[in-house]
């Protein structure tokens, strides 16, 4: 027979590695995977992060690069792992389109991953060959007026973030742009260069280079504040859109459920990470830019997010991956 005072300091006992396990986090080795490859703005971001949380704690958070499908490969991965905060995603904004972008995905990105931080924002750049006649956004918007569909744009790929902020652009200045896709952003990048489409929507880091090459001119820049790895460069808003806000943060995640007190803690030492000098000058040089959010911010932002997605993704009109 099990007596009510056994009962009752077993039932106490069950709770108690949750409580234990959040006084003492970490108590071993973090996991960070990133769902973009080595060499990326995200990795390199991922990596500085993980390095400093490290030194923090005193456990060693090992980089984990789980590329493929858009991010979903990655994040697949996390939305399987125990909810103890020992397993964390490096991401972009890409995890808000997984949902509309994938028909066939093994898990629930808005209900198996919670946001803990987001550290930096990469702005797509606008950019036109050197020779271009386009000098400037309007130039652009009226030629496509003029002729609805015949201006030609290029993109990594249907449905990826460059493709999207070209399809807000489009549709809140009222044109009809022709958009040519590529498989790679170098690749849609050095078309643009060599003059094969009239107009590009892609990162920095791939623009930056052909820039200083003088192979390309830059229009404008889609963040709603101008960037500080090209301050000479003007946004969207000050070129006529008024408004105009899109860029892909680099953000962390955990698995849902995770106790709320590892969740602060992995924020906190994220973000104390990326108000370090060092780090500004770190994204500089990839042409991102600081931008730190704690876990309360991004998880309220997270449905709008979705949303947004899945509104210029439909617009876009992609073709749903199964």
């Amino acid at each position: 027979m099990i007596h009510r005072r056994h009962f009752m300091l077993a039932a106490a006992s069950s709770t108690l590695p949750t409580w234990a396990a959040a006084d003492t986090y970490p108590a071993q080795p973090v996991r960070a995977v990133v769902s973009n490859a080595p060499g990326t703005g995200t990795d390199i971001t991922a990596r500085f992060i993980a390095n400093q949380m490290s030194r923090k704690w005193g456990v060693a958070v090992v980089v984990d690069n789980k590329a493929g499908a858009g991010g979903a490969l990655g994040t697949d991965f996390v939305a399987k792992a125990a909810a103890d905060g020992y397993t964390i995603l490096f991401s972009t904004g890409a995890h808000y389109s997984l949902p509309v972008l994938y028909d066939n995905l093994n898990f629930d990105a808005r209900g198996d991953l919670t946001p803990v931080a987001s550290f930096a924002q990469a702005p797509i750049v606008v950019f036109v060959p050197a020779d271009s006649p386009f000098k400037t956004v309007q130039d652009l918007v009226a030629a496509a007026k003029k002729a609805p569909g015949t201006v030609s744009y290029a993109s990594p790929g249907a449905g990826t973030s460059s493709h999207l902020g070209a399809v807000m652009l489009a549709q809140q200045a009222g044109i009809e742009m022709l958009h040519v896709p590529y498989k790679s952003a170098s690749q849609a990048a050095l078309e643009v260069a060599s003059g094969q489409a009239q107009v590009g929507f892609n990162g920095t880091g791939v623009t930056l280079p052909l820039l200083q090459a003088g192979k390309i001119r830059m229009l404008a820049v889609t963040s709603l504040k101008r960037s500080i790895s090209l301050p000479q460069v003007p946004t969207l808003d000050e070129s006529g859109l008024k408004g105009y806000d899109f860029v892909t943060p680099i953000l962390a995640l955990v698995r849902t459920g995770t106790p709320a007190p590892i969740v602060e803690a992995i924020g906190a030492a994220m973000t104390a990470a990326a108000a370090q000098p060092e780090f500004k000058e770190l994204c500089k040089a990839q042409g991102l830019d600081v931008a730190i959010q704690g876990p309360a911010a991004l998880q309220s932002a997270a449905p709008r997010e979705f949303d947004k997605a899945r509104r210029l993704v439909q617009l876009a009109g992609v073709q749903v991956q199964r």
